[in-house]
């Protein structure tokens, strides 16, 4: 029974395929098995899974026909037999001790920052996952607010629900199988890939007792590659889709319902940015409808200081009139970036 199961669901992506799977193949921790998801590619990704399957016994196949993202990840998880469950995108990479670095902790959840990977420049830009997060500490039965200690910190979503608005990056952590079955936790099988992450983040951290923190930026995610769904002006109500699944998995369970809405009008913020002018105005539609059956305070955003804070409280309000504005707020973003690149030098 290996102690770690990763799960990579491959479609169509023969061009990053193999730095992918030598990474994993590499990594310093080796009690682990991978379980390579081929969703119906039509293109040279299977020979690649192959031939790697071969090398390395701990590569095991699971061939089907083009189910989607979160199904080829559900029946990923059915197969796997590790005590923790990893999941890595076939665009990006690792690095060597990445796994090894996650396992040498207890955690339900163990979560790690990540490098911005461009592919075609082989450029890399540190991401600090959780540099907004202001933890909770009881001290002597006295409450404190501190950041992520250097080594990493162990927190309790219940009492640091700040962690919830952390991107989905879903990639960059393992989860406790156990904790994954106890709780019922699974993925969407939407078709494709459509953002099925946000969901699966939200149950799981919901789910857990615990989160180890480390800020330690040990995995690649790939920004250039063209194909990405990221980049795809389809699926326009994806999100709403994930974050009306999250409201029936949490229901009767209210500490989480005021944090659930704030994360979903901040995903919509984030779709309506993602969204070429008509498709996004079509979506505004449906935030404003949300927003007004919701009883959510935008001030939320303000309290919490949120680097976006304005933007995120005028957005939820007011969804239409802010995908007319989206070049100011864009502008005055990238401003604020250059500002703070300037003076970081």
């Amino acid at each position: 029974m290996p102690k770690l199961s990763i799960l990579v669901p491959v479609y169509n992506v023969e061009e990053f395929l193999p730095l992918c799977l030598e990474s994993i193949i590499n990594q310093s921790f080796k009690d682990f098995e991978c379980i390579l998801i081929n969703d119906g590619s039509t293109d040279g990704s299977l020979r690649i899974l192959e031939k790697y399957a071969k090398l390395d016994k701990r590569f095991k196949i699971l061939n089907q026909k083009n189910f989607g993202y979160g199904k080829s990840l559900n029946n990923g998880l059915k197969l796997a037999k590790g005590k923790y469950i990893g999941i890595v995108e076939p665009d990006d990479f690792l690095h060597r001790d990445f796994y090894k670095t996650l396992m040498s902790k207890k955690s339900d959840i163990i979560k790690c920052g990540f490098m911005n990977f461009y592919g075609k420049t082989w450029k890399t830009f540190p991401e600090r996952v959780f540099h907004e997060l202001r933890i909770t500490e009881n001290k002597n039965g006295v409450k404190t607010t501190a950041r992520i200690s250097k080594d990493g910190t162990e927190i309790s979503p219940k009492e640091n629900e700040k962690i919830f608005l952390t991107d989905p990056t879903i990639w960059s952590a393992i989860y406790k199988k156990e904790m994954l079955e106890k709780n019922k936790i699974k993925f969407l099988e939407t078709a494709g890939a459509s953002y099925q992450d946000a969901g699966f983040q939200f149950k799981t951290f919901a789910s857990a007792k615990t989160i180890f923190c480390l800020e330690q930026p040990l995995y690649y995610y790939r920004r250039d590659n063209e194909k990405s769904s990221v980049k795809s002006d389809k699926k326009i109500f994806a999100i709403k889709t994930e974050f009306d699944e999250i409201d029936n998995f949490i229901e009767g369970r209210e500490e989480f319902k005021e944090i659930a809405k704030a994360c979903r009008f901040r995903s919509y913020n984030w779709n309506l940015n993602r969204l070429k002018f008509k498709e996004a105005l079509k979506f505004s539609k449906t935030a404003k409808s949300d927003y007004k059956n919701s009883n959510f305070n935008p001030n939320y955003f303000v309290k919490e200081h949120h680097s976006c804070s304005h933007e995120l409280k005028f957005s939820t309000k007011h969804p239409k009139i802010y995908t007319f504005l989206r070049p100011i707020f864009r502008l005055k973003n990238s401003t604020f970036r250059l500002v703070a690149k300037i003076c970081h030098k």
